[in-house]
């Protein structure tokens, strides 16, 4: 830590090492249970990375996306004829359990688990070139036929294949698949859907707290974090009424405090036998390559539950954006 604290001193650190710093003193003043000062770094290397007008854009697209699946447009809209069981798409916000939810998936034998996959991203982003559209994504979703579904979901399918050919289940956790289970409701129309959830502002303060990269602008701003979670929820509230894939919402909190009951419902959903060894997921062979790594390879704890109550002064921003309403718009300057 006095080393860090030394840096800090040095002028002319680039801003992204700046941060970078920050949150390792704010994790080391967290350590010693001296939140008011880890919360202080955090703080700092927040601002460091805050921009608003790429937090906006993200908050806009999750309003996009629910004004352009509606139910109607679902209805005319092709589905791949493949109909495999074999994906299982672990959504959530970042930080809600979805490394924990796929460690102890991937512990049954007829389960892999891929890690956080990148390809439905691409496949999103580069709809519109695919489709030869002018508009991007989602707005150029009229021009997908069955064709088309049934290619872009035979090339992901066949990655699956590549990663275990075995497996009867492959599960995807890139969290952020959230944005696209209208995408995913087309083109695996037997794929099941897993949502992880966790207490708001656990998960928040979780976000706020980690050095997250790629698209999470939103995360650098209480407030703005704030907004973005209700969009989210109201993203995810919109699925549940639109779309006819099976969905599964999984609480970390029950799963912390009943696991095996969470454990057997999880596998009756994914449609698998039985098997005790997913209760020993910490035991399981295998790599989780997320910021949740420690997590996984211990058994549940309890501690991470309530975790926001040692910064709740520090908060209050957060848990206005949460607790508005009326609070839909973009990020706080």
């Amino acid at each position: 830590l006095d080393l860090i604290l030394r840096l800090l001193q040095t002028p002319g650190f680039p801003a992204a090492q700046e941060a970078r710093l920050h949150f390792s003193a704010g994790d080391l003043y967290a350590q010693r249970s001296d939140f008011d000062q880890a919360f202080g770094h955090y703080l700092r290397a927040n601002k460091l990375k805050f921009t608003p007008q790429a937090a906006s854009r993200e908050i806009q697209y999750l309003h996009t996306l629910q004004a352009t699946f509606t139910r109607e447009r679902l209805r005319t809209l092709p589905r791949a004829t493949a109909n495999s069981r074999r994906p299982v798409f672990i959504v959530g916000m970042p930080r809600s359990g979805t490394s924990l939810v796929e460690q102890v998936l991937a512990s049954h034998p007829a389960v892999f688990g891929a890690g956080e996959l990148i390809h439905i991203n691409q496949i999103a982003n580069q709809l519109h070139t695919t489709l030869n559209s002018t508009q991007p994504y989602p707005h150029c979703i009229d021009r997908l036929t069955e064709a088309a579904v049934n290619e872009l979901a035979a090339g992901y399918l066949q990655h699956l294949e590549t990663l275990s050919p075995e497996a009867e289940r492959v599960t995807d956790k890139m969290p952020h698949n959230f944005l696209n289970l209208g995408l995913i409701e087309l083109l695996f129309p037997g794929a099941r859907i897993i949502h992880c959830r966790r207490d708001p502002m656990d998960t928040c303060l979780s976000c706020f707290t980690h050095d997250l990269s790629g698209r999470h602008a939103y995360s650098y701003d209480l407030a703005t974090l704030g907004t973005y979670y209700r969009a989210y929820r109201q993203l995810m509230q919109h699925w549940q009424q639109v779309l006819t894939i099976p969905i599964l919402q999984l609480d970390y909190e029950t799963l912390v405090t009943d696991q095996e009951a969470v454990t057997r419902q999880l596998l009756a959903f994914c449609e698998l036998e039985w098997d005790a060894r997913c209760l020993q997921f910490h035991a399981a062979d295998r790599v989780a390559a997320t910021a949740s790594y420690d997590q996984v390879r211990q058994p549940l704890y309890s501690s991470a539950i309530g975790k926001w109550r040692a910064y709740e002064r520090h908060l209050r921003p957060l848990a206005g954006a949460l607790d508005d309403p009326n609070n839909s718009g973009g990020p706080a300057a």
